[in-house]
């Protein structure tokens, strides 16, 4: 069994104004056509405007959460850095194949190229920082950021590292917004971020975020334990609430253990039993939350779940605007996520208070 890490330091840049102060505001923006944007964080702090125009939006977003989550950490250099993301830069992927049509495969740009990679963002936080340490990137649609978080988790369990950097990135484009339209990701009607769990509709909102997190061995100094995670593919509701019961049982808890649960509903009818069913699992005591009205959907979207899990272990606070199912629980020693995505890949966190 892989042993558990613990969280020292972790950043999220999304829709919201989550940056300035690491924490969720009170009050929530809204989707704009069912698309919910990044609030960009000022760049000019962190690079000259020379450097800004060689950067794609993803990397100055990643770059600048990774900057800002090792900062916290009181890390230079991390021993390993480790990140996870469904579509990398879509803006520079668009961008070079259209070059390539407009200049016939002839001479081309090889700067939309070298972004366009999905490793891209880990050699500039990897030259940032003035480090050659170990440098990967997971790209497995839902399961991208878990992968990473394993990854990084097993290289603990090695006694490879003392910590690591582990994030994950996505974006949405206008042209990929209109791809995943066309496969029914989205709602066809307008619906505002308020509404979204209450539309009983197919589809959802589009939305994208980066979040970065510093993982080390000891408790000392952290904000959160990352305890355990388990990922399933194309579960049924059955196999679903058996791995969360066994997961429990894993680690000498159950389900009256737990005291928050973070739900990864996003407003889509086709998927509403399988939140339904987690949720059953638990009694009305404890607290259910969404997060996805708050970040709108991508690959990816967990790593949102799991920067607000971080916060309500180390702050003993959660933000009422998510909340599905109010609990009486006075503390959040047990938290559990649950997402998935496009109903094909499931993950399960357990999150504790780091002491």
């Amino acid at each position: 069994m892989i042993k558990p890490v613990y969280i020292r330091a972790a950043r999220a840049i999304c829709a919201q104004e989550t940056f300035p102060q690491n924490e969720l505001p009170d009050q929530l923006a809204d989707a704009t056509n069912n698309t919910l944007f990044y609030k960009h964080p000022e760049y000019s702090k962190y690079f000259t405007i020379m450097q800004l125009r060689r950067m794609s939006r993803i990397t100055r977003t990643g770059l600048v959460a990774a900057i800002e989550c090792l900062a916290d950490a009181g890390i230079k250099k991390p021993e390993a850095i480790i990140t996870g993301t469904g579509k990398g830069s879509i803006t520079d992927t668009e961008k070079f194949i259209r070059n390539i049509q407009e200049f016939k495969e002839g001479t081309l740009n090889p700067t939309p190229f070298i972004q366009s990679t999905y490793n891209s963002l880990n050699g500039l936080i990897s030259l940032h920082h003035d480090t050659s340490c170990y440098n990967t990137t997971f790209v497995h649609r839902g399961h991208s950021l878990e992968l990473a978080l394993t990854d990084a988790m097993l290289l603990f369990n090695e006694g490879s590292i003392e910590n690591a950097l582990v994030g994950s990135f996505e974006e949405i484009s206008p042209e990929h917004f209109i791809i995943k339209q066309k496969l029914g990701y989205w709602k066809k009607e307008p619906v505002s971020c308020k509404e979204l769990l209450a539309v009983e509709t197919p589809g959802s909102i589009a939305g994208e975020g980066t979040f970065f997190f510093v993982l080390q061995k000891g408790p000392e100094g952290a904000m959160a334990k990352l305890h355990a995670m388990r990922l399933l593919f194309e579960p049924t509701e059955e196999i679903l609430t058996e791995a969360i019961k066994q997961l429990l049982e894993d680690h000498q808890l159950s389900s009256g253990d737990i005291d928050l649960v973070f739900l990864g509903d996003n407003g889509d009818i086709r998927h509403k039993g399988n939140y339904m069913a987690v949720a059953g699992m638990f009694s009305n005591e404890v607290h259910v939350q969404g997060f996805k009205q708050a970040c709108g959907e991508f690959d990816t979207a967990a790593g949102f779940a799991l920067w607000l899990a971080v916060l309500a272990a180390k702050n003993q606070r959660i933000y009422e605007g998510l909340t599905i199912r109010q609990g009486n629980r006075p503390s959040y020693k047990n938290i559990l996520i649950y997402n998935n995505y496009n109903g094909q890949q499931h993950s399960i966190y357990l999150v504790q208070q780091a002491h």
